[in-house]
């Protein structure tokens, strides 16, 4: 290597340490950025990766808000909304099939009443509200009482039934305003029953299992509420606690929903000529409780349904309440 080459090499040496290799190569003969280009180099602190920069120190990232607690128990549903107590269904496509009359409701229907906040839980099933088990039968307003009392609940009031049902758009069914088979389990043919049969105790069992329609809960997943109640219309009658919505009533005990023959199963529909005392092969229950969630909630108005108390003939037949 001659002499002005080695010069050369210092330099580039010391341009690398003021400038870069770039700056020195627009100075060089194109001969010798060919030398400069295949010079191998040893490895210095020059090669290193630069230091990554570093971020102001900022604060730590705040911990997501907790949920916080459950409004209601794993097994039942949370119902919020405004419980209406005067609601008239109006028929705007009348049925000849037997049982309800009416094949769809009008829809617009306003509230005729001072609307009623409510929060409260209600057993997302039919007692005993396991999935895959039969609902429990033959039970009688008391019964019904003490049963939810022994889970910690209460039985609904009709109220609460009937606002769990509606929803909020408050629903003439739970699924919408025209009567048909499906979602739940409703208008199965009538099996004529033998009630000597049923109040003997040897033969209750046998003339149940005869008569029997109903279906295991959980069966029908698309016959749910808004508020996600499940089978509030069909399967099986369900007792609610009048005397609890008007202490004055002479009628405290009300069944709801319908079963599953050919009978009305609107959310209004409640059947007040049989007392605390009756029992039958097709009547059930579910239970309510109050929100556990220490949210305030104010204790709901009286429900008092006087006016429609008149003569158990209606009822008989199978005409709405509401």
């Amino acid at each position: 290597m001659n002499k002005r080459t080695v010069n050369v090499l210092a330099s580039i040496g010391a341009g690398l340490a003021v400038g870069g290799l770039a700056l020195l190569a627009r100075n060089l003969p194109s001969s010798l950025l060919k030398v400069v280009r295949a010079a191998p180099r040893e490895a210095s602190d020059m090669d290193a990766a630069p230091p990554t920069p570093t971020a102001a120190p900022t604060s730590a990232p705040s911990a997501a808000p907790s949920p916080g607690p459950a409004a209601c128990p794993a097994d039942m549903s949370l119902v919020e909304g405004l419980f209406c107590p005067k609601l008239d269904y109006r028929c705007a496509r009348p049925s000849s099939e037997p049982g309800h009359g009416c094949a769809e409701y009008a829809r617009g229907m306003t509230c005729a009443g001072e609307p009623d906040p409510r929060r409260y839980c209600i057993d997302r099933y039919e007692w005993p509200n396991r999935v895959g088990e039969q609902p429990r039968v033959f039970v009688d307003w008391h019964e019904a009482k003490a049963l939810c009392a022994s889970a910690g609940k209460r039985l609904c009031r009709r109220s609460e039934w009937t606002l769990a049902c509606e929803g909020p758009k408050r629903l003439p069914y739970a699924w919408g305003f025209v009567r048909q088979p499906n979602p739940c389990n409703v208008d199965r043919a009538s099996i004529p029953f033998d009630v000597a049969a049923i109040l003997d105790e040897r033969t209750r069992e046998g003339e149940i299992a005869r008569l029997w329609q109903a279906d295991p809960i959980g069966t029908h997943p698309a016959c749910v509420s808004s508020f996600g109640a499940y089978d509030m219309a069909g399967n099986v009658d369900e007792w609610t606690d009048n005397l609890a919505d008007d202490p004055e009533t002479p009628q405290p005990s009300t069944l709801n929903g319908g079963y599953w023959g050919p009978v009305r199963n609107t959310c209004r529909l409640s059947t007040k000529t049989h007392g605390p005392t009756f029992k039958f092969y097709q009547v059930g229950f579910r239970c309510c409780s109050d929100t556990i969630d220490g949210v305030p909630t104010p204790p709901p108005r009286p429900f008092i349904d006087r006016e429609r108390e008149r003569g158990s003939r209606r009822d008989r037949e199978g005409h709405e309440d509401g």
